[in-house]
């Protein structure tokens, strides 16, 4: 019972990350473009890669490019093969520090979102994406440590 509970608050996060997503798209500039449920994703395949795997990945790919008007398909093969490695690599990647997680969701940002805009035909300068890359981790460590606290305190109720 408490397994359902779990999938059910991951899954009530992918919406919210989804609903946060489509109301931050009306900006036009790309540095703070914000990709919420990329994040949201790479959170919950670090904390459990057992209940996320490959096919939500490519479903929440499909979402995105449908409701934010990208090529269809572009997202789901990036984020298939992101939880990939991250599953395969995952006791490297749980070891390591906060700070080097952080290093790590700017690198990872960074290519995604660079293989994105040049599929895509959107305009980009290295440095913005870059900076945009670095405003993503820095999102990704409040999403971190807000589920976290949320989670500890619903954990002794529900999961």
């Amino acid at each position: 019972m408490k397994n359902y509970f779990l999938k059910l608050f991951i899954y009530i996060t992918f919406i919210i990350s989804l609903f946060l997503q489509m109301l931050f798209i009306q900006n036009n500039h790309i540095i703070l473009h914000i990709s919420w449920l990329i994040l949201t994703l790479i959170y919950w395949i670090i904390k459990y890669p057992y209940i996320i795997n490959i096919i939500t990945s490519f479903f929440i790919g499909l979402v995105i490019d449908f409701f934010l008007n990208y090529i269809l398909g572009v997202h789901s093969l990036l984020l298939c093969i992101l939880t990939y490695l991250i599953s395969y690599n995952y006791q490297l990647i749980i070891n390591l520090h906060i700070i080097n997680k952080f290093f790590f969701i700017i690198y990872v940002t960074f290519i995604i979102n660079g293989i994105i805009y040049y599929i895509n035909n959107i305009n980009y300068n290295y440095l913005e994406l870059l900076l945009q890359s670095i405003l993503n981790s820095c999102i990704w460590l409040i999403i971190y440590f807000y589920i976290e606290k949320i989670y500890h305190k619903c954990q002794k109720y529900f999961f």
